[in-house]
C-alpha cells in the first residue's frame, strides 16, 4: 500500500509536474484551495501521511491550513507537512516551522533534489523512532527478567532462613545488623 500525499498547490504547472513526479510512489490526493483542503481534513476518516503544501495559495497562505489541522490531527503522528514555496524568505520559513512545517522547499532548479532529501530524512527519522520503540521492549523485558531473578532469589533466600530457624519469627530477624547473629544460625565449627 502506498503512503498518502496531499498536494495543495493553485499553480496549474507545479500542480502537473509534482503529480507526474509522485503518482508512482504515493496516493496521491491534490486540492487547488486551502479551503479545500481543509474541509477534506477534517472529513477524512485516514489522514495523509505527507503534505505538499504551496505558501501561496489564491488569497490565504499555507500557514492558515497549518493552523487549522493542528486541532485536528493525531498527536503521536502527525503529518509531515513539506511547504512549497516561491520565496526565499527566512522570515517566512521560520513561520511555517513555528506552526508545524516539517521542511520548507523553495522552487526552483534545486526542488526535486530538496524533496528527496527531505523524504529521505522523514524516512530516516521514521526508522530510527522504530528502533527507538524496539529498544525501549528489549529494555523493559530485560528489567522484567531482572526483577523477576531478584524476586526469585528473594524467595530462595527467606525460604532457606524459614527452614532454619522453622521457630523464629521472620520480623524478629534483622539481615542487615552484620554485628549479631541470629539466634537460629548455624553454629560454627
Amino acid at each position: 500500500m502506498k503512503p498518502s500525499l496531499w498536494l495543495i498547490e493553485d499553480d496549474p504547472l507545479w500542480s502537473e509536474l509534482i503529480q507526474q513526479r509522485y503518482k508512482d510512489k504515493f496516493d496521491l490526493q491534490y486540492f487547488s484551495s486551502v479551503d479545500s483542503a481543509i474541509e477534506a481534513f477534517h472529513s477524512a476518516p485516514k489522514k495523509p501521511r505527507y503534505i505538499l503544501l504551496d505558501y501561496h495559495i489564491g488569497g490565504k497562505t499555507g500557514i492558515a491550513f497549518l493552523k487549522a489541522i493542528r486541532k485536528h490531527e493525531n498527536p503521536e503522528k502527525p503529518p509531515y507537512v513539506i511547504m512549497l514555496s516561491g520565496q526565499e524568505d527566512v522570515q517566512t520559513a521560520v513561520d511555517t516551522f513555528t506552526y508545524g512545517a516539517y521542511d520548507y522547499v523553495v522552487k526552483g532548479e534545486q526542488v526535486w533534489e530538496r524533496l528527496k532529501i527531505t523524504f529521505r530524512n522523514i524516512a530516516r527519522q521514521e526508522e530510527l523512532e522504530r528502533e527507538i520503540i524496539e529498544l525501549r521492549i528489549r529494555f523493559r523485558r530485560w528489567q522484567l527478567l531482572v526483577g523477576g531473578i531478584l524476586l526469585l532469589i528473594t524467595i530462595v533466600f527467606f525460604s532457606i532462613y524459614l527452614r532454619l530457624c522453622p521457630d523464629e519469627r521472620l520480623l524478629k530477624w534483622d539481615p542487615l545488623d552484620m554485628q549479631h547473629t541470629p539466634r537460629c544460625a548455624p553454629a560454627s565449627s
